[in-house]
């Protein structure tokens, strides 16, 4: 009688496959990412833009019109803010489904929580197809498990993915994976090519965040239809296509006919119209004649006079799109408050002041470009055009980050499949068995991070220098929670700290003349001379205003630099509990830290 013998399981059916290990990842990501949400509640995890964000989406509820993106109890009579309904109505259609059965707070309350969720998850979807689509068949299960644990571990995105999260940065960021995954493999599919143009549209009728990595990958769809000619006809001309015909769709839809060639700089409207439209006609020109099989010197000399010509009319039509997009903020607030806002700080900055933190926000993305570029070199002609334009996105995007530390989330996370591919293409023997995955996590951004973490108080031991603070959402009274004492007092207009602007908008009815935004000159520097100026002066300025309350907060960035610029000013005299004779304290609202004072008339 022979012994019993185990039936063998192939390796194969024990591995996890991508689809399960995807679903475990999100599942917890959404969870780490939501314990500030439990602790405190979804509404105090919210921004001062997620907050602002849920005002405009209640306004546009509430009937106010779709073109209308006026916020009018911002700096009253109001500003016209620089952002998108592509966000406002998919949070909207949310909440008017949730709320016949939670009502109105539990349905903004779980708009918030799954928002995010769930674009957390399309971006981890995202990541493993780019990864998988770069890779031979035989490596593609390897690397979609490798992709999604070290997409998971971008710790610079992930903040965007939070519970609360709302403004618009995680929408672009899933966006501009979207793009990379059709763009890059634009040569062999003409859907695709029309799909990137669209994913491109999308992304900038979002927010301009992302307009130097698209503009440069659109650039490499060009230099690919000079070079190859009518091998590629089909599908430059559907990416030129999508990208035109999408962005005048958007136009459409988003913007009022009377404002299409407004001079707006700073959102999507008339300059990025004429660059996306513009940019889509140039490249089916080009391609008009590679169709008449002209020579390479005929199609390059089409795409340089194309170009040109695009470039020429943008100049000409808007000059002042050319500078910064905060060139129109005024210099006083500049220095008051734009160059503490940490996610426009650049990489200088940075160094000075927390440089433990620079492996983590620029070591992964630097590494996956030096994999790339190492890619390109040594590939196949038929996937030359997919690393190169990866390469020059990523690149993009790397270039931005230094110069604003906001472009670190989406270099990092569009960096995660890219680094997998990357490693797949060295054909070493890292690819057998799980060897891949555990390279990948070595690498992620999380364990660069916290090599920099751990290596740098021991490097820097003796030394002193700036650091970046971080102040207390509570303390500094910037959550829902802080502001939602003011909502008893009757309808009034509220001097208040910039950072408490959207919390005030948010958790009551009142107006608030500043704001963290960079439109919102007058009322931040109204906000700012009221608050310098000695309190004889200062009371003719409120009285200009009709303002009706001032909201002191001693945690806040602001009335530090306001008693620093003016020790004799209405705030330094209000710190110290020195309150002229037309303001009197209002106890009910007040807390420890802060005071609310009403403005005798």
């Amino acid at each position: 009688m022979s012994p019993f013998v185990p039936p063998t399981v192939p390796r194969s059916t024990t591995e996890p496959t991508p689809a399960i290990v995807l679903a475990i990842t999100w599942a917890t990501i959404v969870v780490a990412l939501g314990l500030p949400a439990i602790k405190t509640g979804v509404f105090d995890t919210l921004s001062t833009d997620d907050a602002l964000r849920l005002v405009e989406v209640r306004d546009l509820l509430a009937g106010q019109g779709w073109f209308d993106l006026t916020q009018y109890r911002l700096d009253p009579p109001g500003i016209a803010m620089h952002w998108s309904r592509i966000v406002d109505a998919p949070l909207a259609m949310l909440i008017l489904l949730f709320r016949p059965l939670l009502g109105q707070h539990l349905a903004e309350g779980l708009t918030l929580v799954l928002w995010p969720s769930l674009l957390m998850g399309a971006a981890l979807w995202l990541a493993a197809t780019i990864a998988s689509q770069a890779c031979a068949p035989a490596d593609r299960k390897r690397a979609k498990l490798a992709a999604i644990l070290i997409t998971a571990l971008s710790i610079p995105a992930l903040i965007h993915f939070r519970s609360g999260a709302i403004d618009h940065h995680n929408l672009q960021i899933v966006l501009l994976l979207g793009f990379v995954l059709c763009i890059s493999d634009l040569e062999h599919r003409a859907d695709k090519a029309a799909l990137a143009g669209l994913c491109a549209a999308l992304s900038l009728s979002v927010g301009l965040e992302m307009l130097p990595a698209i503009a440069l990958a659109s650039a490499t769809v060009v230099g690919l239809l000079v070079w190859k000619g009518s091998e590629v006809l089909r599908p430059a001309c559907a990416f030129g296509a999508g990208l035109a015909g999408s962005s005048l769709l958007l136009a459409l839809l988003l913007l009022p006919m009377n404002s299409l060639a407004r001079p707006v700089c700073d959102a999507f409207g008339g300059p990025i119209l004429l660059l996306c439209a513009g940019g889509g006609v140039a490249l089916l020109a080009v391609a008009g004649v590679a169709r008449i099989r002209g020579p390479l010197w005929a199609r390059l000399a089409a795409s340089a006079l194309a170009g040109a010509l695009l470039l020429g009319a943008f100049y000409r039509s808007y000059p002042s799109c050319v500078a910064s997009p905060y060139a129109q903020v005024d210099p006083l607030l500049v220095s008051f408050w734009l160059d503490r806002v940490v996610e426009t700080m650049p990489l200088t900055e940075l160094a000075q002041m927390q440089p433990q933190k620079l492996l983590g926000y620029y070591a992964f993305p630097l590494l996956t470009l030096g994999l790339c570029v190492v890619a390109m070199i040594g590939c196949t002609p038929q996937t030359r055009f997919r690393w190169i334009v990866s390469t020059v996105t990523l690149a993009a995007l790397v270039g931005e980050s230094l110069w604003e530390l906001r472009g670190a989330a989406a270099a990092n996370i569009v960096a995660a499949p890219l680094c997998v591919a990357g490693i797949v293409r060295l054909r070493t023997d890292i690819v057998a068995g799980w060897r891949l995955v555990r390279v990948a996590l070595l690498v992620s951004p999380a364990t660069l991070g916290g090599i920099g973490l751990a290596v740098w108080p021991a490097l820097a031991a003796g030394t002193s220098g700036q650091k970046i603070a971080m102040p207390d959402p509570a303390a500094s009274c910037q959550t829902i929670s802080s502001a939602a004492p003011l909502a008893g007092l009757p309808p009034g207009r509220v001097m208040a700290p910039i950072d408490s602007g959207s919390a005030i908008l948010a958790a009551t009815a009142h107006s608030v003349f500043a704001g963290p935004y960079h439109r919102n000159n007058d009322g931040n520097l109204a906000m700012v001379h009221a608050m310098t100026a000695t309190p004889e002066a200062a009371r003719a300025l409120l009285r200009a205003r009709q303002v009706d309350y001032i909201l002191t907060c001693n945690g806040s960035f602001d009335q530090e630099d306001l008693v620093r610029i003016a020790p004799e000013g209405l705030a330094a005299h209000l710190g110290r509990g020195e309150a002229p004779d037309y303001l009197e304290p209002i106890q009910a609202v007040s807390k420890p830290g802060w005071t609310v004072w009403r403005v005798r008339k």
